[in-house]
């Protein structure tokens, strides 16, 4: 005795409405580590703010398909003028960077001030230790982003 099944679901829209869900929770994680990393590095900078323009150049910005969906930069208290002058200088670095990267998902950090290497060469850190922590941080937004879906990720 066979059993026929008979249904009128288009499984291929099941399965878009998956991946695209997947993508909105994958794009939501990177985001949020994005923002934790930058608000790392600004926490534990290793320089003393003089004119507000490095740590204003540094921040992120997200981009899906080649669009710009999310970016996080903000001026310190310190030197209003520089810092505008900061921001703006991250904001370009960080579009320039991603330009160049081909991908359906492009994360930028950046500390776009063009002294920052010379900064972090002193042995004064400016972005590299948050750069250390992403993967960690990145794993576990993931993971708290897919908590009971069944559905896991493999950081490399």
């Amino acid at each position: 005795m066979g059993i026929k099944v008979k249904t009128n679901i288009d499984f291929t829209k099941v399965k878009e409405a998956f991946l695209e869900k997947i993508n909105g929770r994958v794009i939501k994680a990177f985001a949020l580590s994005c923002k934790e990393a930058v608000n790392y590095a600004k926490e534990n900078k290793g320089y003393t703010v003089q004119s507000g323009a490095l740590s204003a150049s540094t921040g992120f910005q997200l981009y899906q398909d080649g669009n710009l969906i999310e970016e996080y930069f903000e001026t310190d208290p310190i030197g209003k003028e520089e810092g505008e002058k900061g921001l703006s200088t991250g904001k370009k670095v960080a579009s320039a960077s991603a330009a160049e990267l081909d991908a359906p998902i492009v994360a930028v950090i950046v500390a776009g001030m063009p002294y920052a290497i010379y900064v972090e060469s002193k042995g004064k850190d400016v972005l590299t230790g948050a750069t250390l922590q992403l993967p960690s941080i990145l794993s576990k937004n993931l993971e708290t982003m897919f908590s009971g879906t069944g559905v896991s990720f493999e950081i490399q």
